[in-house]
């Protein structure tokens, strides 16, 4: 029954272990001293009584002699180094000892439940240009190609595991006039190594997606094709659409609509919860208007003065892109092993503060449970205090308004 801790990555949390705890936390006064009952302690003896307190916990007999500085006299009247236990007597009431590490954990009347908690990894489908125009020089002697290939595998790296990565690109080699066939990767876990390894094989002038044909920007039927995507569709997650491009709309391709088609297309994403990532990288041919429409269609406008969505002009400002929208993505949401029949009895606390973080139904400051997904989502600052790693500790208890001990 000991007590696990939940460590906080960059902008992320790995699975971990916190104490569920099945008690009241009602407090009880005696001898003028308020005992929290049920909370846990380091032990102390109650105003008034005559019974050595020991550090490790609970009320003892006395020892003889005495105990020296830095130990305490345990239940069975021997001495013990502070902060230790030999028996659950030794623990103050809710915490029992853990006779493997010799240390109060919760326990005892607070009763003790270890569950597993999981971040919920967002969805993030990359729909990317592959026309002829990304061959086109972008700085340092590489094509705008190379570079996309390069920040895209980049960001896999560092967002691995963090994030459900999905690809597909256009113009594809299946249709040929300007529609697109199946999506190579749906966003699922664990496909980074795998469009690594196709993206780094179409850089290969022999490769079938090297961008060397059809030589069109059929925009309208890549965003088409994320919309027409299940895994977007997916209920227990966030999901995402980031859009790549470096030039405008081919005229000949008007399948799904052209840029009115596209613009309503993201914005029905939006409205469905999907939010479209827009950048714009390295080309002279864009078409700003339609690439801010865009962007404010899938409610994700940076407002950089007349430019909306995100404009990547080399291969340093396409990291940065890329970086900021991944991180974006990633969410405040964790999913607990077992649903709780009462949520008001749940307590969060960041860092072993013990005023808690505030349960918010208006889900603007604070956090909130969903017992359709068995989940807890952060919001505001606790939310970016999650993803900026400010926090390193957290505490998800159940019944008991205190934080586990360390």
């Amino acid at each position: 029954m000991r007590k696990n801790r939940l460590v906080v990555g960059t902008a992320l949390l790995s699975s971990a272990l916190v104490t569920a705890q099945a008690c009241g936390e009602a407090d009880t006064t005696m001898f003028g001293a308020t005992v929290a009952s049920g909370a846990g302690g380091s032990g102390g003896a109650l105003a008034g009584s005559s019974s050595e307190a020991g550090v490790g916990g609970g009320l003892v007999v006395g020892c003889d002699p005495a105990c020296p500085d830095g130990e305490f006299c345990s239940s069975s009247s021997t001495c013990l180094p502070n902060g230790t236990c030999a028996a659950d007597d030794d623990c103050d009431e809710g915490l029992t000892c853990d006779l493997d590490k010799k240390l109060c954990v919760p326990g005892g009347g607070c009763g003790s439940q270890e569950v597993t908690i999981e971040p919920i990894a967002p969805n993030l489908l990359v729909v990317l240009d592959r026309s002829c125009s990304m061959k086109q020089g972008v700085g340092g002697g590489k094509s705008r190609w190379q570079v996309a290939v390069g920040a895209l595998t980049a960001m896999m790296t560092t967002f691995n595991g963090k994030v459900r990565f999905g690809i597909t690109l256009f113009p594809d080699k299946v249709n040929l006039d300007c529609g697109q066939d199946a999506i190579p990767f749906p966003p699922a876990p664990g496909n980074e190594a795998a469009i690594a390894a196709l993206l780094t094989n179409s850089k290969n002038l022999n490769d079938p997606l090297y961008p060397s044909g059809p030589c069109v920007t059929n925009i309208d039927t890549g965003v088409q094709q994320a919309q027409s995507e299940p895994a977007l569709k997916d209920p227990d997650r966030k999901s995402y659409v980031m859009l790549i491009t470096d030039g405008a709309q081919s005229s000949g391709c008007t399948l799904a609509g052209g840029d009115a088609g596209t613009t309503k297309i993201i914005g029905d994403l939006f409205a469905a919860g999907v939010k479209t990532f827009v950048v714009g990288f390295g080309g002279q041919g864009i078409d700003k208007a339609a690439m801010n429409g865009f962007a404010n269609a899938g409610g994700t406008p940076v407002n950089n003065g007349d430019v909306d969505y995100y404009d990547a002009a080399d291969a340093a400002s396409l990291d940065k892109a890329l970086n900021d929208i991944a991180n974006a993505t990633l969410g405040c949401s964790f999913k607990l092993d077992k649903p709780v029949d009462d949520a008001t009895k749940l307590y969060v606390f960041f860092d072993n503060d013990p005023k808690g973080v505030p349960q918010d139904a208006t889900k603007t400051e604070g956090w909130a449970y969903d017992p359709a997904t068995g989940s807890v989502t952060f919001f505001g600052s606790f939310c970016e205090s999650l993803k900026t790693a400010t926090v390193k500790d957290v505490d998800i208890v159940y019944g008991c308004n205190s934080p586990s001990p360390n």
